[in-house]
């Protein structure tokens, strides 16, 4: 078997030394041969292979044509040019202060202008060494003309996010990426990718000469791999994880999907599974949330527990997707372009655009609710175990007294600044996430032909039906449960089925009342 790179980011060591790679020259091709455009801008969630699409770029631009023998692109139509590529890797530039960022931002200008073997005059504004060094190397260029790539554009800024700095980086960052727009005419090609795409008022006012191919249809597997693609890359990989769970490789597949699979970029294109994920798991035979090394951010965690969110979301503006002002954070955005929402569904009525959006897959929900959860909860570390234990055990065993009483010692914690005035939908989406976290396996907002369950708990051989109601009896909450019969729904599924009323106290931000009543089945 081919080893698979989860680590490599280099095409050109991907290809020497002998890596699987996933064949994605065929999709790439148009952004090349100038036949749709030659500036792009592509926005993609972390670890999903932005950074090796850059390096393949480099590569091809280099007219390294060895390293593409066998792959789509070298039996297509393509001249090879070599062209001098100015590669800028913002993943390294954060620091805590403009005035950092900008000496590396110029320590790496002038490195770069050795390493291309071009002289530039040194100067304290980065700007203006970039404009020196763009002139420079399209001088040099035999074609008139150089490639611009950029990686991670926006790492810089991210880090600032919800603080004080954030509007001296996005005017740094503004400055300097000009240059890009007055300097487009010596570029044969440019390609700039990140996790965010900025409001127009923003970095993004002067890059206005970029096409943005984040929500093409003809680039949404661009990254991430489809499930032909991994059927037709991996085989080996998942007959041995097959071997290793004790199940069909057709199985295995299925659980691949599950876990890893989902994400879609366009509204009718095919979903791609997260490479890095993916691979991750083959090698090591096992499913885990490998999204948990890189956890929701702190300030994406502070809005929303400030404004809950039920992370099933409908009826979504386009624009919402597009972009935002770093200085007025918009959590639906944040959530999307970070990838731990996707495009879910769609629909288009005239003009009007809207979108359904939720997680993508398993290992997502469980690494994003985790990381929020920790932030509602306050228990002690030595304790958190126990209690998750606890509550699982009676869920399982149907001791749901102990379950709802153990419940209430997370909620315990719940923030404050959630106001007595929020919503019904709030504490449903805390509960949720605190579930989640514990390991309680639930769905939200089930939907039937009578309307939306709020939640339902399943074990392997229990159905729990769950409506809300905040500052109400929980008999209310039951009332609807059998009024709308949410419980046939499950009547086939040969598992014990009990309905679950479950009443919110918004002054004292927890659990009030449950009540409990058994659906018996037909003999």
């Amino acid at each position: 078997m081919k080893p698979i790179a989860t680590d490599t980011y280099n095409f050109e060591r991907l290809m020497t030394d002998g890596y699987t790679y996933v064949d994605k020259t065929a999709v790439l091709y148009p952004l090349i041969n100038k036949s749709i455009g030659s500036q792009f801008f592509l926005s993609r969630p972390r670890r999903f292979g932005k950074s090796l699409l850059v390096s393949t770029f480099k590569s091809i631009f280099q007219g390294r044509r060895d390293l593409f023998k066998g792959l789509a692109i070298d039996s297509l139509e393509y001249g090879w040019k070599t062209y001098p590529v100015l590669h800028l890797d913002m993943g390294s530039m954060q620091a805590p202060t403009v005035e950092q960022f900008e000496e590396k931002l110029l320590n790496q200008l002038m490195s770069l202008s050795k390493e291309l073997d071009v002289d530039v005059e040194k100067s304290a504004i980065p700007s203006i060494v970039f404009t020196r060094l763009c002139e420079a190397l399209a001088a040099k260029s035999p074609h008139g003309q150089f490639v611009m790539l950029v990686d991670e554009y926006d790492k810089p800024l991210l880090g600032t996010l919800n603080t004080p700095e954030v509007i001296k980086f996005r005017d740094a960052l503004k400055s300097f990426y000009s240059v890009i727009k007055t300097k487009e005419s010596l570029m044969r090609f440019t390609f700039i990718t990140g996790i965010s795409k900025f409001s127009k008022v923003s970095i993004f006012s002067d890059l206005n000469n970029l096409i943005d191919i984040s929500m093409s249809a003809q680039f949404a597997t661009l990254l991430g791999y489809t499930h032909d693609e991994v059927k037709k890359f991996f085989p080996d990989w998942i007959e041995k994880l097959a071997k290793s769970l004790g199940v069909s490789a057709e199985e295995a597949f299925g659980e691949i999907v599950k876990w890893y699979d989902g994400y879609r970029f366009e509204e009718n294109s095919e979903p791609v599974i997260n490479p890095v994920s993916l691979g991750l798991c083959l090698r090591d035979s096992k499913f885990k949330t490998y999204w948990s090394s890189t956890a929701v951010p702190t300030f994406l965690v502070d809005l929303l527990k400030k404004r809950p969110l039920n992370l099933q979301l409908v009826g979504i503006d386009e624009s919402t997707l597009d972009a935002y002002e770093p200085t007025a954070l918009n959590p639906v955005t944040l959530l999307y372009q970070t990838g731990y929402l996707t495009i879910s569904g769609f629909r288009q009525r005239g003009t009007q655009r809207t979108y359904s959006l939720d997680f993508p897959n398993m290992e997502v929900r469980n690494s994003f609710n985790t990381s929020l959860a920790r932030g509602y909860v306050n228990v002690d570390e030595n304790r958190l175990g126990t209690l998750q234990n606890r509550c699982i055990d009676a869920l399982y065993d149907d001791r749901l007294d102990v379950f709802f009483e153990t419940l209430k010692i997370f909620f315990a914690n719940i923030p404050y600044d959630i106001s007595s005035h929020a919503p019904e939908e709030t504490y449903q989406a805390v509960f949720c996430a605190i579930l989640y976290f514990i390991g309680v396996g639930v769905t939200p907002e089930v939907r039937t032909n009578e309307g939306r369950i709020d939640a339902v708990m399943e074990t392997p051989d229990h159905v729990y039906v769950m409506e809300f109601k905040r500052d109400k009896f929980a008999a209310e909450a039951m009332a609807q449960i059998k009024e709308k019969k949410y419980y046939e729904k499950f009547l086939g599924s040969g598992k014990k089925i009990t309905l679950i009323g479950v009443s919110f106290d918004s002054d004292k931000r927890t659990i009030a009342e449950w009540v409990v009543e058994k659906v018996e089945r037909a003999k």
